[in-house]
């Protein structure tokens, strides 16, 4: 068989196969996991897909990627659809009487019903419901990983690769899963073998990542116009991404609260202060030599000055703390390795959820709900000894 991309596999053979195999459910929730998995895979060739590039893709559905964005209703969509005539206010909305059931009982609905309920009842959406940004599962991920090695053992048997490389890769951990993080041991350890042993760039993304608690997306978006060395502030304002046949572009950022100011410590400035004389004396080498220098402006970019493919820092990130024997996290790992230092030493979840471009506190609460109560109960052991000192 001659090597063909997994998108061609899938359209031209596995398609067919499954519609015949499969339960008509099981074969519709294959098709919208495969909405994530082709953008990201489908334009490599079927026997290029090997556990490195696996695992990327697992790392990569750890970003916050929820295409299906859900709307958890306030208190007073609750009690607008609990207390009214649900097929009137079905008919007037223009959605059914089942999701104003929903509603009624709390549960979240799609954008789209959201923003036809509000409508319908002429209020702003923002006083009715509130965005439910909880990144995906590690169920979902797990059933991503799953769909993903059923096509590529069908690939197998029909003689495309020899063997299906999932087979080598540790399925996704699901259940009450912690977030994966370093504590503060490990992060120091990891930001000493990258000052040590890892190349510009991805030196000082890893440490921008870590120090900032900003996505990689948003790290790879940087312009050095968003730095501010006096006030030692970073604007974070856009975001890379990455889409075959659409290569790397600027994309907003996740949401409104995701554009934000935040204060960064000194170290980390003058490190981009260095990083910035060594990437003008790169680019003043290539135009010197005639080489090709793209003055893209950004703080992070590829070897020629331009965008750099968010993929990338992914895929090297994950060798490099393979090939340096460092404790395993990904790189989305960073963010909540961030996020569980801020709440370790004590800083407010309110303050915490601004850095982190939150939409709300509560959106930080629920991601870092045990971080947050093993915080609660060393503050209950303080108070404790304290009143055993008092009455001692």
């Amino acid at each position: 068989h001659q090597s063909i991309t997994l998108q061609k596999y899938v359209d031209d053979v596995w398609y067919a196969k499954a519609q015949k195999e499969l339960k008509a459910s099981t074969f519709k929730r294959y098709i919208a996991l495969l909405k994530r998995i082709l953008p990201s895979m489908g334009h490599m060739k079927i026997d290029q897909i090997q556990p490195p590039q696996v695992r990327a893709f697992l790392d990569d559905l750890e970003e916050d990627k929820r295409e299906d964005l859900k709307y958890k209703p306030k208190k007073k969509a609750v009690d607008l659809a609990a207390h009214s005539n649900k097929t009137q206010l079905s008919k007037k909305c223009g959605i059914s009487t089942s999701t104003i059931l929903c509603i009624s009982r709390g549960n979240t609905v799609s954008e789209v019903s959201a923003l036809k309920f509000a409508k319908g009842c002429d209020i702003k959406i923002e006083r009715l419901f509130d965005r439910n940004e909880e990144p995906l599962s590690p169920t979902t991920i797990l059933h991503h990983f799953r769909v993903l090695s059923v096509i590529m053992t069908s690939a197998m048997y029909d003689g495309y690769i020899t063997d299906n490389p999932l087979r080598r890769v540790k399925p996704p951990k699901t259940g009450k899963q912690k977030n994966t993080y370093l504590d503060d041991e490990q992060a120091k350890q990891l930001i000493q073998a990258v000052k040590k042993n890892a190349p510009h760039p991805f030196d000082m993304i890893i440490t921008t990542l870590i120090q900032t608690g900003m996505r990689r997306g948003e790290c790879c978006g940087l312009l050095w116009d968003d730095i501010d060395f006096n006030a030692q502030t970073i604007q974070i304002s856009r975001s890379l991404m990455y889409l075959p046949g659409k290569g790397v572009f600027e994309d907003t950022p996740k949401n409104e609260s995701s554009v934000r100011v935040i204060k960064v410590p000194k170290n980390l400035i003058d490190d981009l202060k260095e990083f910035k004389c060594w990437q003008e004396s790169v680019a003043a080498d290539a135009n010197e030599k005639g080489r090709l220098w793209e003055n893209s402006g950004r703080v992070f970019t590829s070897g020629t000055g331009g965008n750099i493919n968010p993929g990338t820092v992914t895929s090297w990130f994950h060798k490099f703390v393979l090939d340096n024997d460092l404790p395993y996290v990904s790189i989305h790992g960073l963010r909540h390795t961030n996020a569980s230092i801020m709440i370790s030493r004590g800083v407010p979840i309110t303050t915490a959820a601004k850095r982190l471009g939150h939409t709300t506190p509560a959106t930080t609460t629920k991601i870092y709900a045990h971080e947050i109560a093993s915080m609660d109960a060393k503050t209950a052991e303080m108070i404790n000894d304290l009143f055993n000192d008092a009455e001692g």
